[in-house]
């Protein structure tokens, strides 16, 4: 599967793994019978502290931590010209530009496709 046909939590548990190098734990939402996931956050007397993944890919606050990280590996969303095809019908596309000149780029709603995009970078590296 390529990160282009991820979506959803599935998107956001690689986002976690991949960006961030979270330990990632998958559980079933005992409330919702879905797919849910923590990542170990720390230790706190002796007990790992675990904390839910947040939604990078259909959250604004979470995604917005997703452009800083990648800010720190030297990565940044390109500035979007007068005139570009940047939107298309169904989502954006969303270009990220490391310092040394290379670039990926990926498709869909906004949150969606930087943590794409973001997957693409990271596997650059």
């Amino acid at each position: 599967m390529s990160f282009d046909d991820l979506s959803g939590r599935q998107l956001d548990l690689t986002i976690a793994r991949h960006v961030f190098g979270h330990q990632v734990e998958e559980r079933l939402n005992s409330r919702t019978g879905e797919l849910d996931a923590v990542y170990h956050a720390g230790m706190e007397a002796d007990a790992p502290i675990w904390v839910r993944v947040p939604s990078y890919s259909t959250s604004l606050e979470a995604s917005i931590q997703v452009e800083l990280e990648l800010q720190k590996k030297g990565w940044k969303r390109q500035e979007v010209r007068a005139g570009s095809h940047w939107k298309e019908p169904g989502g954006v596309r969303v270009v990220l530009e490391h310092a040394d000149g290379r670039t990926v780029g990926a498709f869909g709603r906004p949150d969606e496709a930087l943590c794409r995009a973001a997957l693409k970078a990271v596997k650059q590296a």
